[in-house]
Formats: structure tokens, sequence, C-alpha cells
């Protein structure tokens, strides 16, 4: 028996079959009503792109970067909206054993918004560090440390490190890289190594010289130490290491707090300092390593960069300012004062602007934390 060119779908469907010889203007129209169906359907569907970019501009950068990858439209309208794009960092601010954290822009200082972690243990200490857009929390006795991507949703609980208490120190990519390579440090001075794929931690037995600051920058590590004058260039497993012995660029002697901070810029390593005087004013050196001269340069200007300064952990990161819309020649730091937020420092003009807090973090400082975090899917 011919089946007419159709799919045999069993003797309960039989009535739902087209019939077997359609005659041509049938076709015709059925055809017709059926790209008035689908035209219909998709004027439903379609939500004008300006309707979006105003749902996109007042999105958290959290809900922003989601929503780019809901259809090609969307997307290529949420390029001028997406965090990820702008590499724009913001200010993150986490609680102890809280799911509910705030994001500060520093394009628009009025703007702030709550997001909410989920899915991760929140039984934990709190967040000690960010990295490569990463929140870390530090081991506990029984458990390793563990890494949340606030903007993705993705966390990793590393393997616990048996030996001695541990301490995180810097990771070389974002931990969905496999490149990437995390170090940890115990009170010995003893480097744990963990890379994707690592069941358990390595213990690298070869001891660096204390430090102050440590970034990672083509697959090596720096190390700076104030009080000796040594820079520690080195790589792990196994540990290859060079020291240069290089003066302290600045008397520290002469203030009344300092921090010392690495950071990469334009292919160049940078060494910050932040000096504060007894009247509480900032006093800011900027210098670029010269590894030919084995030497600090001092640095005069940034240029069309802008540097955002992590000071509790020593580290930074350099954007392009005109890129990601923040102020050129300058230095974003971390609660330098009572009841301002953070500062931008002007390192051309030595000004200083504050940024008040806006949100009333409760409790007292050691119960919450706050980051600069660039938002990425990585």
């Amino acid at each position: 028996m011919k089946n007419n060119g159709y799919k045999q779908i069993g003797a309960l469907d039989a009535d739902v079959l087209p019939p077997p010889h359609p005659h041509k203007s049938a076709v015709t129209t059925d055809k017709k009503k059926k790209r008035e169906i689908e035209s219909e359907s998709r004027s439903t569907r379609y939500i004008p792109m300006d309707i979006v970019k105003c749902l996109l501009a007042s999105m958290n950068p959290k809900d922003a970067v989601r929503l780019s990858v809901a259809c090609k439209d969307w997307r290529a309208a949420a390029a001028e909206f997406d965090p990820t794009m702008w590499k724009t960092p913001w200010l993150i601010t986490t609680q102890f054993e809280n799911p509910t954290c705030s994001l500060r822009s520093v394009v628009d200082k009025e703007v702030t918004f709550k997001i909410e972690l989920h899915g991760y243990p929140l039984k934990r200490t709190l967040f000690c560090d960010c990295s490569r857009g990463w929140l870390v929390a530090n081991p506990s006795t029984y458990s390793g440390p563990l890494l949340l991507n606030p903007f993705s949703r993705a966390w990793l609980q590393l393997p616990p490190c048996l030996i001695e208490p541990t301490f995180f120190l810097c990771m070389s990519a974002a931990p969905s890289n496999p490149d990437c390579v995390l170090l940890a440090r115990d009170f010995i001075k003893r480097f744990y190594v963990w890379r994707p794929g690592d069941q358990s931690w390595t213990v690298e037995k070869g001891l660096v010289e204390l430090f102050d600051t440590i970034i990672s920058f083509e697959g090596q590590f720096y190390t700076w130490n104030d009080h000796s004058g040594c820079l520690t260039i080195f790589r792990v497993l196994p540990l290859r290491l060079r020291k240069l012995m290089m003066p302290c660029p600045v008397d520290r002697s002469a203030y009344v707090k300092s921090s010392t901070s690495l950071v990469e810029c334009r292919g160049n390593i940078l060494l910050v300092y932040v000096m504060e005087n007894a009247d509480e004013s900032l006093v800011i050196f900027l210098f670029q390593l010269d590894l030919e001269k084995e030497m600090w340069i001092n640095m005069e200007s940034l240029g069309d960069r802008a540097l955002f300064m992590n000071i509790p952990s020593k580290r930074g990161v350099s954007v392009v300012a005109s890129e990601a819309r923040c102020c050129a020649n300058c230095i974003y730091f971390l609660r330098p004062f009572p009841d301002v937020e953070f500062i931008s420092y002007n390192i051309g003009s030595h000004s200083i602007e504050r940024f008040p807090q806006l949100v009333n973090h409760g409790r007292q400082q050691y119960s919450y934390s706050q980051f600069w975090i660039t938002p990425t899917l990585s």
C-alpha cells in the first residue's frame, strides 16, 4: 500500500493525517495561514530594542551578564551594558555567612545593587580575597579553599591541606583555565600548589623569602620584600627562582602607615606605595620595574590607565580607563577614612575624591569584606 509520501504514524493518529491528494489551492491557503500565524507569533514575542536597553541599563551586573546570552539580538544590545565587555571593576561587599552581597559602581557613583549567592556551602569563614573575578574563602581545618564566581554562579571546593594551616596567596588564571596555578602558604613558608584536575595539593619544598606582596604575570610569580629589598621571580613544580636585591625606593619611616602592592600594567610590573601622614593625608608613590637595570623607576603618570588596589590582599588590577569608563591616571583605594567606602587619587593633580558609604554594612568591620571585582563568566 502506498503511503503517498507521508510518515506512517499509527492507526490512532489516522484522523490527523493530511488528505492523501491535497489540491494545490488548499496547499497555498494552508501555507498562507501558516505564514500569518508565524508572523503574528513573532510580533507578540518581539520586544523592541529600546525597551531591552532600558531593562539592561537598570539591571545589576550579574543579571545583565546572564541576560546577554538570551538571544542574538539581546546579545548585541547587551554589549553596551555587559560588564564583562567593559572590564570595569565593581566594589563587592560580602558578609559573614550571608548569601546576599552588594555591588557598587565606580562609573555611576550612586548606583548599588543587591545580588544573591546561591548553591555553595554557606557555613564558611568570611571571603578573604578576590582574584581573577573569583571570591576566595580560606580553608578550614577539614576543608580546602572555596572559590566562587558570583556572576556565573560557578563555585569550586578545593582539596583540604592536612599538613599545616594554609592561607591563599595568588592564582595565575581563573580556576576554569587549565593553565591555572593556585598558591597557598603555611606558617613556615612552604608553598602549596593546586592545578585544575589535581585531587590534592602538592607541597613545594623549596623556600622563598618572606614577602609583602605577590602577583602572577606571564606564567611567573613576583614577590617583593620591603625590608630586605628583595624581588623574587619564580615558577613552581619544580621551584625555579631568581632573586634581585634592589633598595627600597621609599623611606617608610617618615610615615605613620604604609601599604605596598604589586600590579601588572601594560606588560610592566608596577610597585605602588600608599603612605599616610599623621594628619591622615595620603601620599602615593608609583614605580615601574626595570629588569635590565635591576631597579625601580619612578613614574609620573599612568596615561589612559587606572589602578584598582585591594590593599588588604596587596594586589591590584589595571584597566584602560577609556574602555572601563572610569577616570584616567587615577588609583582607586578601599576604605582609607571613616565613613568613606573608597577614594580615587588623581596622580596628576594629587587630588582625592571621596566616595561616602551608601549602605550600612552593619556590625563590626571584621564581619564583612570588600574587594574590587571585575565581572567575568570564565
